[in-house]
């Protein structure tokens, strides 16, 4: 089932399902962002959520109201953080929607859960007393605590070191097929973990094959300035000095046309 479609770029999201929306820094990525968790208005075409445009005023005194079944995890949204203690921060946002104690006392121990923190053990910390990977899960279990149909991460391990990425990475499996999740990254290898995944750039965008054959499509990727697996980088380079390497072939498979190409090369001076 449908849960979320932008008219004006063609993307949709089933229930459940990770979508990946990859581009460079400065492609758009945030704005899009925006406009899908109907924080900004889209500027071409319209953005659904189950099928209606919540924007859309049904009368002309109506005040608009977003969904909250759509919720956004924005670039380092540890910054953000501002409670006295990780429940407080962590309860914020379920506080709003007037829940029973035991309700929210659920909400926020199982967001905890989620991203891997002891509720007993972090619930009454400072959250700036923690590590800053720890910072970063505490602000994703407050949009977990939300309970979405949709989460949407705006590049949720940018300027995490490439240990805390992994293992950023891995919080999300258990969420699948619970929550539908946009992940937007600059990342190919990030965006290879999703079910669906877009190309934005130059202002448009397209769907590409996802899983496996992301990487194996590298030489449309170096173009829109994505950051792509080192060997991807290099056969670009190499290329461009005039190599000859093999084409729709795994990471595995071009490493080793990097190393017959440089051997017969040398081997012909």
């Amino acid at each position: 089932m449908q849960v979320l479609e932008h008219s004006g770029n063609g993307i949709t999201v089933d229930k459940g399902e990770v979508v990946s929306i990859l581009g460079a820094p400065g492609s758009g990525k945030t704005r899009l962002g925006l406009e899908l968790a109907f924080l900004r208005r889209p500027e071409v075409g319209l953005v659904l959520f189950q099928g209606e445009n919540p924007l859309a005023r049904k009368r002309s005194m109506q005040p608009l109201k977003r969904p909250r079944e759509v919720t956004m995890l924005v670039q380092n949204a540890e910054d953000q953080l501002f409670a006295r203690t990780v429940f407080d921060d962590v309860a914020f946002g379920p506080r709003q929607l007037f829940l029973p104690d035991a309700e929210m006392e659920r909400r926020v121990t199982g967001a905890l859960r989620a991203v891997r923190l002891d509720p007993a053990e972090v619930r009454d910390r400072s959250p700036f007393a923690l590590s800053g990977g720890e910072r970063r899960r505490v602000a994703l279990a407050g949009v977990l605590a939300m309970e979405p149909v949709v989460l949407i991460l705006d590049e949720p391990t940018a300027n995490l070191d490439p240990r805390t990425r992994n293992e950023f990475s891995d919080l999300l499996r258990p969420l699948r097929h619970k929550s539908a999740i946009v992940w937007l990254t600059t990342s190919a290898r990030e965006a290879s973990q999703a079910d669906r995944i877009y190309v934005l750039g130059d202002g448009h965008v397209s769907e590409v094959h996802g899983g496996d054959e992301l990487l194996r499509d590298w030489r449309r990727l170096i173009p829109t300035g994505v950051e792509l697996p080192a060997v991807f980088e290099l056969a670009g380079a190499l290329e461009r000095r005039g190599f000859e390497l093999p084409a729709d072939v795994d990471s595995a498979d071009l490493e080793d046309g990097i190393v017959t190409e440089w051997q017969r090369r040398h081997h012909d001076r």
